[in-house]
């Protein structure tokens, strides 16, 4: 066998292995860059929107001008493409669209902004393949505005029962109480207290949520929204809310639900916030809206 040693395979110079150069910093001048605002968008086009949606990529085409045109607060042209948007999409078989949520959504945003509550109406009415929880708290936003209280309180509960530790909508639910009692005060009044008791439970989900706050901006951003949020409990208790007074009356069989300002909602979406405050599941409903513990019948 041949000596390896001897062969001048393994004969590398001494300087193979160590760095030919030294590692020098190298100066970047400052540029000056400005990123270019498009304002006009290549999505925009002289095509009418029945000939758009028919288009391969005629939808999506037409989905990012309304956007584009929302984000430069062109709302009036936004929602007059929106609706042309849904009726061509509900109308026409030879569209390919298969639903219409995230643009009924656009419009109902821009609907709001324009004042347009009859339209805004309308969208609400109009019936969803799917109805998923982000569309549920879109409706409890938006329905109140034209009046629909009850149907925004049933939206949020079914929201909640899918996103158990979004606290944001208790506060919403607040809201809803609260904007009621003002339009009609009751002489049991109980929607000051459930406002109280939503509130309450807003500011528990919210503190017993995760946050970093050893991050400076994070707890900032925490110490900031809880500020917000005893402001609102606060605003409850102004109008004298008390949660424990809401499950007193609740213990009562005598109880009107008349009276107490909460016939204008399901009584099943009461029930169920009190069953979450009470963490209590043996309940049952009784026809004269009577609620008993299991043990007790």
């Amino acid at each position: 066998m041949t000596d390896l040693v001897d062969n001048d395979l393994f004969a590398f110079d001494d300087d193979v292995f160590t760095a030919s150069k030294e590692k020098q910093e190298i100066s970047i001048s400052n540029i000056e860059y400005q990123a270019k605002i498009d304002t006009d968008g290549w999505f925009h086009t002289d095509k009418s929107i029945d000939e758009l949606m028919l288009e391969t990529h005629g939808p999506n085409q037409l989905k990012s001008s309304i956007e584009h045109d929302y984000l430069y607060k062109r709302y009036d042209r936004a929602l007059s493409k929106c609706l042309e948007y849904i009726r061509v999409a509900r109308t026409n078989d030879q569209c390919k669209v298969s639903g219409t949520k995230e643009i009924s959504e656009i419009a109902m945003h821009c609907s709001v902004k324009l004042n347009k509550l009859d339209v805004l109406k309308e969208l609400l009415d109009e019936k969803q393949l799917t109805i998923d929880t982000g569309l549920l708290l879109t409706r409890g936003k938006f329905l109140p505005l034209v009046g629909r209280y009850r149907e925004a309180m049933n939206s949020y509960v079914e929201y909640h029962k899918e996103r158990k530790l979004d606290y944001k909508v208790w506060a919403e639910m607040a809201n809803v109480f609260m904007k009621t009692a003002e339009k009609d005060n009751r002489e049991q009044e109980m929607r000051y207290h459930l406002a109280n008791l939503s509130m309450i439970r807003a500011i528990h989900i919210y503190t017993n949520s995760r946050w970093r706050n050893k991050i400076e901006f994070v707890k900032n951003r925490f110490e900031k929204e809880l500020k917000l949020l005893e402001e609102k409990l606060e605003s409850t208790k102004r109008k004298q809310g008390n949660a424990d007074k809401f499950v007193e009356w609740m213990a009562n069989e005598a109880k009107s639900i008349e009276l107490a300002g909460l016939d204008g909602f399901d009584w099943e979406d009461i029930v169920w916030i009190y069953k979450d405050w009470i963490l209590r599941q043996d309940i049952e409903i009784e026809e004269d809206h009577a609620i008993k513990a299991a043990k007790d019948l």
